[in-house]
């Protein structure tokens, strides 16, 4: 597995108006340096390089153009701030290799529109490693789960066919095709919560896979982690998408998810084994999740695996308000944690995610 995909910011000491950088991390992580302290490691994963620097200073374009002629820079899309829009500036950017540029500060809704118009040139190049089975699956499954948790807000049917036939084609391209390009296009989207169902619905599948699963539990699998966090629909935007740690009071109101995705299946009539995925998936082997506080043999078998990638996921997503995680970190954060998971299903998965 790679590393999380990141957004490189590089300014100078001359830069006072920094608040484009909250803006950016409610969907993106960000790697913040100085512009003399920049190496190649440091953008290796970058999907977008952002360039705020004097752009008068010698001694600021100079380590620039020596960042701009990195190969591992050659092919992500750099933009360039600029501190006013004077023939100078726009011809100092284009000639250092600015794939755009903007003067800044600017409306938060145009700069949002050129950062993403420049992250789709990286989605782009993340999707066109996939073969047509795999492109197919993702764009399916996406829609899929847009559509069941809107549909989910506003308490209409979620549709148990849409997302069976979905989960049908992931099996099927994982399957054929592996996990690893389909998951790298999948962390590019940036609404967290589709794209942390999609990772552990990858991840579920894969895991599946490995240990001979057979097509009917691989099929449960997927289907589990896709909509395991259904009940997020019910939970308020200012909650769900907050860029900083929440309250005591606001995780309170976080915790209900669990019990609003059984209220949002049961009234469906989804499968008892599905709903029990997606109620207690946060349920810990001593006794200290939530929401029924459920202990060791009260917790089955296929809950405790979506419970591990769950936590996978959640520990190597891109947030906000924490680092990401390596897939190495994850796992050793997870051995240690041999009271809430079962150590003997994390190791099991270890291979799925690690070489």
């Amino acid at each position: 597995m790679s590393d999380n995909l990141y957004i490189t910011v590089i300014q100078d000491n001359y830069i006072k108006n920094k608040a484009y950088i909250d803006l950016v991390k409610h969907y993106h992580d960000i790697k913040l340096l100085d512009v003399n302290s920049v190496s190649s490691d440091d953008i290796e994963n970058s999907i977008l390089i952002i360039v705020q620097v004097d752009l008068n200073d010698p001694n600021s374009i100079s380590p620039i153009k020596e960042i701009m002629a990195l190969p591992e820079r050659k092919h992500i899309p750099t933009l360039f701030l600029l501190h006013e829009f004077s023939r100078h500036e726009v011809v100092q950017a284009n000639t250092l290799g600015a794939t755009d540029y903007t003067v800044y500060p600017c409306p938060d809704r145009s700069f949002t529109f050129i950062l993403e118009n420049l992250i789709n040139k990286t989605v782009e190049k993340a999707w066109s490693k996939l073969t047509n089975i795999q492109e197919e699956a993702l764009k399916v499954s996406l829609k899929v789960v847009e559509k069941t948790f809107h549909n989910a807000s506003k308490g209409l049917e979620v549709s148990q066919e849409d997302v069976k036939d979905s989960c049908n084609l992931i099996v099927e391209a994982t399957a054929k095709d592996g996990l690893n390009d389909w998951m790298d296009a999948i962390r590019q989207h940036h609404n967290s919560t589709y794209r942390h169902s999609m990772m552990v619905c990858g991840y579920l599948v894969s895991f599946g896979m490995l240990i001979g699963a057979n097509k009917a539990d691989l099929q449960t699998v997927a289907i589990g982690g896709m909509i395991h966090d259904i009940g997020k629909a019910m939970i308020p935007l200012e909650i769900l998408e907050k860029t900083t740690e929440l309250t005591p009071e606001e995780w309170n109101i976080m915790k209900n998810h669990p019990l609003d995705s059984k209220t949002i299946l049961a009234g469906a009539g989804w499968d008892d084994i599905i709903i029990d995925i997606a109620v207690h998936h946060h349920e810990k082997l001593d006794g200290s999740g939530y929401p029924d506080g459920l202990k060791g043999n009260e917790i089955k078998d296929i809950v405790r695996t979506v419970s591990i990638v769950n936590t996978f996921a959640d520990l190597t997503d891109k947030r906000s308000y924490k680092p990401a995680m390596t897939a190495e970190k994850a796992i050793e954060t997870m051995l240690g944690m041999g009271d809430q998971l079962d150590i003997q299903l994390v190791k099991a998965f270890r291979p799925v995610v690690l070489p």
